[in-house]
């Protein structure tokens, strides 16, 4: 790859983002871009991280979780990392999906839902 390549590309980049995205919760975050300084060490770095966002599943079928939550995390490294959609069930993951494959997905099943409850109020 030639240098006037790499200088183009975002993906490209050797230095760490020392910003943090929109997202991301200062209490749960654990990203530090100058652990990256001198060479990318996997794990090393930490990560960006959201704060919790409960999902209300009661009440439905048994056995359910007493807590289900989601959250956005996003590793740190010198390149742009995938964000991810991560779902736990009472602490469990059951769920790791990057965001950009996440809001396709969300945006069917708020459409699937929304005719279900339309059918719903029809008949009542």
């Amino acid at each position: 790859m030639s240098e006037n390549r790499q200088d183009l590309s975002p993906a490209a980049k050797t230095a760490p983002d020392q910003q943090h995205p929109a997202w991301c919760d200062p209490s749960r975050c654990t990203a530090d871009p100058s652990t990256q300084a001198d060479g990318y060490r996997s794990g090393a770095g930490g990560e960006h991280r959201s704060a919790d966002l409960p999902l209300a599943v009661r009440p439905a079928v048994w056995p359910t979780p007493d807590r289900v939550e989601a959250f956005l995390t996003e590793a740190i490294a010198p390149w742009r990392c995938t964000t991810f959609l991560r779902i736990t069930a009472d602490g469990e993951e059951v769920a790791s999906i990057p965001a950009e494959s996440a809001a396709p997905i969300l945006a069917a099943l708020s459409e699937l839902v929304a005719s279900a409850v339309a059918d719903w109020e029809v008949e009542r």
